[in-house]
């Protein structure tokens, strides 16, 4: 009895931090020393003396004792491991199954019935507007800047939802929020890291790119390549698009380390643009000036969200180039700084404006 308990000790911690080296959750961690204290609890019945034979009324009761005690051992573990609410995965299911089912006639009608509401919503705003104008005309601006209007519909609020409905928080951290495992990075300051392109390839491919630090996870895979199936499109562009929001400098986010593109060649300016009361600005042409003698600059267009991509063709020699960032007027100068010798670093450098 003294040895088996002995190997059950040894067991015990063996297992437990086995497990957690191996980024298995809590609840099956615990699972697993159950499952070593029933095999001990097995082992010891063995060397337990015979029990005498109960027959007639004693034999029933202890039949219908020994079910109560198995009972209140399975109610007891149900209780304490962690349950999952059908509706809530249901809902969640639904939210990310039933758009793709939908047919092409149903989902042009829906199209059709937004389309028509929103003309009808149009047109309200502008009669309303024009009322408006007659009793408090409104000063024109000597630049006009089209913006388009945040909401809870648009596209960043839209990734957000993903975010949420892919389950993305089990291996990842976003405000103190998610993961406690280390599975994959945390991803407060990935803005600044990643363009939008960057993300949704890394979404569609993770073999495409790993976090620094977390080569070993990279190689087992933890990283699922199942999302290109999963995911639409329009999905993983709202994603990328709520990711490339987050620009929080003081955050631990890792730089990403690429394996199947090319980073020694250009260099990447990319943003958002927003008015002062922080709605994005679209449609607006973006320039990107390398201030050096035969370094030729770019110019971009903001999308709907105010996002802008800008490619500059800069070399190696070119380490430490000013760059100047400007639109209607606004300006801001960047230094192009990057290792010459880092072939897995991409050169890019994350700029946001303010109108």
């Amino acid at each position: 009895m003294i040895r088996k308990l002995l190997i059950a000790a040894l067991l015990f911690p063996l297992v437990w931090f086995g497990s957690a080296a191996m980024h298995f959750p809590r609840v099956f961690q615990v699972m697993l020393m159950i499952y070593i204290m029933l095999g001990l609890g097995v082992f010891l019945l063995l060397d337990a003396p015979s029990i005498p034979r109960v027959e007639g009324r004693k034999a029933v009761a202890a039949l219908v004792a020994f079910y109560l005690v198995i009972s209140a051992a399975y109610i007891l573990g149900a209780s304490y491991l962690p349950q999952y609410d059908p509706a809530v995965e249901m809902s969640k299911i639904e939210k990310i199954v039933k758009p793709k089912l939908e047919t092409p006639e149903a989902r042009r009608a829906r199209l059709e019935e937004l389309l028509k509401k929103s003309e009808e919503l149009q047109a309200k705003t502008e009669t309303l507007q024009a009322k408006l104008e007659k009793l408090a005309p409104a000063p024109k601006p000597a630049v006009e800047v089209q913006t388009a209007a945040a909401g809870p519909t648009d596209l960043i609020a839209r990734g957000k939802e993903v975010y949420e409905l892919q389950e993305c928080y089990n291996c990842h951290k976003i405000g103190g929020k998610g993961s406690v495992k280390k599975r994959g990075p945390e991803l407060d300051n990935i803005g600044n890291l990643l363009t939008q392109e960057d993300i949704k390839k890394k979404v569609f491919d993770p073999g495409y790119l790993y976090a620094d630090g977390f080569e070993k996870e990279h190689k087992k895979g933890l990283m699922p390549d199942k999302y290109k199936e999963l995911m639409t499109d329009e999905e993983v562009t709202a994603l990328a698009a709520y990711l490339t929001t987050l620009k929080n400098p003081a955050a631990p986010t890792p730089k990403p380390i690429f394996v199947k593109t090319k980073v020694e060649h250009g260099f990447i300016v990319y943003g958002y643009v927003r008015d002062k009361n922080g709605k994005p600005v679209p449609d607006l042409p973006v320039t990107a000036q390398p201030l050096k003698p035969g370094r030729e600059g770019h110019t971009g267009k903001t999308n709907k969200e105010g996002y802008y991509e800008i490619f500059l063709h800069i070399h190696n020699e070119d380490v430490g180039t000013k760059i100047e960032v400007s639109a209607n007027n606004v300006k801001k100068e960047i230094t192009a700084n990057y290792n010459p010798d880092d072939k897995v670093t991409k050169r890019q450098a994350a700029v946001d404006l303010v109108l």
